[in-house]
């Protein structure tokens, strides 16, 4: 064994070798716990939790952690083809890096198999699309998620304002609102997952997006230009600490009282007005993004290619944690993929977020569907924030990365 594989072990608590699953019937037993790696928030927190009673008599070991570090520590693992992780978490966007590289395992033999006995057809075509590769399908969806507004609507209402409907509208108010106590906007700009996202929005309402067909960069034309120049300006208005805020820290600091309003993911909607958490419960309300063209996204598991387990078993456990009832207890913190949960009438008068999801679900864009989209925004994010920080002028940073993006786009033959 290798290094990196050991200290892959070590970060992951997985030490000693993953034994090969014995399934008996329905009840199985693995001769080694089933390591799961994840992103965490609290739908996650609780398909975790149903992971670990899927499948009786076998242990899952679930760590959830930030996206960028479960997206960091899947990719040592996988990359390494060490057998280190089972289940791997996956976005609508990482997917394409990981299937690309041979790092999952196709659930196509088992989607057919067990289709009837969990109700696959509940899942319509359009929420499976993303998670192909090549014709195949490697996620089973858990999750859909948007970005929507969230917002002191008390406050707003309070100085006689309306919901912002354009960016501009959104910049006024984040200026006049502005002060020592609340800062007038919450940013989320730590490199790469939540500045990405955050730059998606202002790059698809005021620019033309990222790409044009030919995987060119176009972010930095004039449109562009003018995205990031309006995001540097919005900053100015942002809580303290946004360079290096998520997430995590973005929630906090609406349910701390310390900003007005953003953009943030559906699923930290509920925890608003959890009484446990914040001291704003019923205070915010949500909208679709201001311009529309918030970031959509989705997230589900996958099965390693490289792990020892019965690949059966592990495949029984993301699809039962994934069934009708496990979502319909899901839906106060996510946006259920099955059509039989997130049509339900019913769930739309007893979530009072669900009106600002299915508002922004209307105008919401996903991120390029290219697989090295992340690895580019590596430095199109630090590029982005060396812009919004004053260390580089907007059209050179985006220049700069536009550069380093062609550079990267090219050494993999997406250029002829």
């Amino acid at each position: 064994m290798n290094k990196l594989n050991l200290d892959r072990r070590r970060t992951l608590g997985a030490l000693g070798a993953l034994g090969v699953a014995s399934v008996t019937g329905r009840r199985a037993s693995a001769a080694a716990p089933v390591q799961m790696i994840s992103h965490r928030y609290p739908a996650l927190e609780l398909y975790a939790e149903k992971m670990r009673s899927a499948v009786p008599g076998v242990e899952v070991n679930t760590q959830l952690m930030p996206f960028d570090k479960a997206n960091e520590l899947a990719t040592i693992a996988l990359s390494s083809k060490a057998d280190t992780v089972d289940l791997v978490y996956a976005s609508d966007s990482t997917v394409q890096k990981y299937a690309k590289n041979g790092w999952l395992r196709p659930l196509d033999d088992f989607w057919e198999k067990y289709k009837a006995e969990y109700n696959f057809a509940d899942f319509p075509e359009s929420g499976l699309a993303p998670y192909r590769y090549e014709g195949k399908l490697y996620v089973l969806p858990h999750n859909v998620n948007v970005m929507m507004l969230f917002y002191r609507k008390d406050l707003l209402e309070a100085e006689g304002k309306q919901v912002p409907k354009t960016i501009e509208e959104f910049v006024a108010i984040a200026s006049e609102m502005n002060s020592p106590m609340r800062s007038g906007a919450v940013s989320c700009m730590k490199p790469v997952d939540a500045n990405m996202n955050e730059a998606h929005w202002y790059m698809n309402a005021i620019g033309d997006g990222w790409f044009d067909e030919n995987w060119k960069p176009i972010f930095n034309n004039e449109k562009g230009v003018k995205a990031i120049e309006t995001l540097k300006e919005v900053t100015s208005y942002a809580q303290r600490g946004f360079a290096t805020a998520a997430n995590d820290e973005c929630s906090l600091a609406y349910q701390q009282d310390l900003g007005l309003m953003g953009l943030q993911w559906a699923t930290r909607a509920a925890s608003m007005d959890d009484p446990a958490k914040s001291r704003v419960v019923d205070l915010i309300d949500w909208a679709a993004p201001p311009g529309g063209h918030g970031r959509l996204s989705g997230d589900g598991y996958a099965i390693s290619a490289f792990s020892k387990q019965d690949p059966d078993l592990l495949f029984r456990i993301i699809a039962t944690s994934s069934n009708e009832a496990n979502m319909r207890e899901a839906a106060a913190l996510t946006v259920p993929p099955r059509e039989s949960v997130l049509r339900d009438p019913e769930l739309a008068k007893k979530f009072r977020h669900y009106p600002g999801i299915l508002a922004s679900l209307e105008t919401a864009q996903p991120f390029p569907p290219l697989p090295e989209f992340y690895e580019v925004g590596e430095f199109i994010s630090r590029r982005i924030l060396q812009a919004v920080a004053g260390e580089m002028e907007v059209q050179a940073a985006l220049d700069a990365a536009a550069g380093e993006t062609e550079q990267l786009l090219r050494s993999r033959g997406y250029y002829q």
